[in-house]
């Protein structure tokens, strides 16, 4: 080696206070003790040199042998690779990210070359972290098992509270008496389909739900949901119109939870769009996949919830100010309902103002093969 090479190792390798660089006899006892190998763990070269590698290592990391295996791999492979935790001098632990390197000349092993460096920092940061998530999964775990005892709690009392206001209507001739039963009756329904939707979200994320898939014409399906959502969007003065081709569009689906999903986006349409707007529900065939779209000229959606449309609990500002009360998880159901049809969900809107479409794209001959095996096809 240069004399001038040796010269900038010798100021080199003791500016390297970032990592611990260690010598080692065959037999794993340190022979040298340099650059930030004190700093790291508290020892002078004194008390090291001759002392061995096993020092550093916790002791049930030396009851499994550990320090051993590691010189071990690297004289078979010439370099091993370890993160784990080491002790200190007075006795705390560090997250030592290290490498192990033998070293050979032409008469065998001559020993190895131990380098590490202090990432405490990062394992803590990591286990922080991990933490973090394991109390957001438990916490988000908690909100489903709620979720779904809010769902049954709230479908419990709404059957007698029906049953009441039908009785009501039907033993009195004052309209009042009926125009009241009747709103009763509207509003129970609306419980109805939040509790349903309640337990419908928890089902979803916890896999628990089964299609139970059948074979139809799509366009049935979809002029009998516009039928039915066409009292509401009347009433708000908002039109709803179906545009689907003349020729069938047959499909293998559940057609409950794909009522459900498109019942969902008319809803969601007719709440979002001012009175005077339109609502078109359109269906075609694009390739292998049925494509239903429900595109409206409502209040649109804002740039930085776009991205963020089909997750739980999501609604804008402007949204709640317009129709307070909503949970904000239509959408979210309408996602998971395509995806277990092996499809997916989209939207678009260019902005507020500017009106919303939500497309549901589905396989026409139903989910893939792979995920067909939990559900049931009607017969």
């Amino acid at each position: 080696m240069a004399p001038h090479i040796r010269e900038l190792l010798d100021l080199a390798l003791p500016n390297l206070r970032d990592y611990g660089l260690v010598l080692l006899e065959p037999d794993g006892r340190i022979a040298a003790w340099l650059c930030g190998a004190q700093e790291i763990f508290g020892y002078a070269e004194a008390e090291m040199v001759g002392r061995p590698i096993a020092t550093l290592f916790l002791r049930e990391d030396v009851a499994r042998g550990l320090d051993l295996q590691e010189l071990e791999v690297a004289r078979r492979h010439s370099y091993s690779q370890d993160d784990r935790w080491h002790v200190r001098k007075d006795g705390n632990r560090v997250w030592i990210s290290g490498t192990v390197t033998a070293l050979r000349d032409a008469t065998g092993l001559r020993g190895y070359i131990k380098l590490m460096r202090d990432r405490t920092d990062m394992r803590i940061d990591a286990e922080h972290r991990a933490n973090q998530l394991e109390s957001a999964v438990d916490a988000l775990n908690r909100t489903h098992r709620f979720l779904q005892t809010l769902g049954h709690e709230l479908r419990n009392p709404l059957a007698p509270i029906r049953n009441s206001a039908y009785i009501a209507a039907k033993a009195s001739d004052d309209l009042r008496v009926r125009k009241a039963a009747e709103t009763i009756g509207n509003q129970v329904a609306v419980l109805e389909r939040l509790a349903n939707d309640l337990m419908d979200v928890s089902r979803l994320q916890h896999r628990k739900l089964e299609l139970r898939l059948d074979e139809f014409d799509l366009r049935g399906l979809l002029d009998d949901e516009a039928a039915g959502q066409r009292l509401p969007a009347t009433a708000k003065d908002v039109r709803i119109e179906c545009v689907m081709p003349p020729q069938p569009l047959p499909i293998v689906a559940d057609p409950s939870r794909l009522r459900q999903a498109v019942s969902n986006l008319l809803v969601n349409a007719i709440k979002y769009t001012p009175p005077g707007g339109t609502i078109w529900l359109k269906a075609t065939q694009e390739a292998d996949d049925i494509v239903i779209r429900v595109q409206d000229t409502g209040i649109g959606i804002a740039p930085d919830v776009l991205p963020r449309i089909f997750e739980l609990f999501t609604q804008e500002a402007r949204a709640k100010d317009l129709v307070p009360g909503g949970l904000g998880v239509g959408l979210a159901i309408v996602a998971q309902i395509a995806e277990l049809h092996g499809g997916a969900a989209q939207a678009r809107s260019g902005g507020s103002g500017t009106g919303s479409e939500f497309t549901l794209r589905v396989p026409r001959g139903g989910p893939p093969s792979e995920r067909r095996g939990g559900f049931e096809r009607e017969s």
